[in-house]
């Protein structure tokens, strides 16, 4: 019994250990994203810094998850990714959505 006890605890913590950084870095991200779209209103220069950030979070954030609109004088930006994590014996694919607005400039 103690053995099956001893099991289920290391395979909690072996989940705790590979879920909490990438929670921990979409969170970071996530703020980034708030904060940079309140400051950069232009999508190149944008989307740069965004896929520059997620690189150093080690988010897998491609091009193509990235999307811009713009509405009654308000710039948006929405982030969709998927972070695979790997539980050695199953392979769990985690989804994020980070957005951002700011009001365009006249």
């Amino acid at each position: 019994m103690r053995i099956l006890k001893a099991g289920f605890a290391l395979a909690g913590l072996l989940a705790l250990a590979k879920f909490s950084p990438i929670y921990f870095h979409s969170l970071q991200f996530d703020d980034f994203v708030k904060h940079e779209a309140q400051h950069l209103r232009m999508q190149a220069p944008l989307k740069k810094a965004l896929l520059d950030e997620a690189r150093s979070y080690s988010l897998p954030v491609k091009e193509s998850d990235i999307n811009f609109s713009s509405s009654n004088g308000v710039f948006s930006v929405a982030v969709d990714y998927r972070v695979p994590v790997d539980l050695i014996v199953y392979n769990h694919e985690l989804t994020f959505h980070a957005a951002g607005s700011g009001l365009l400039l006249k």
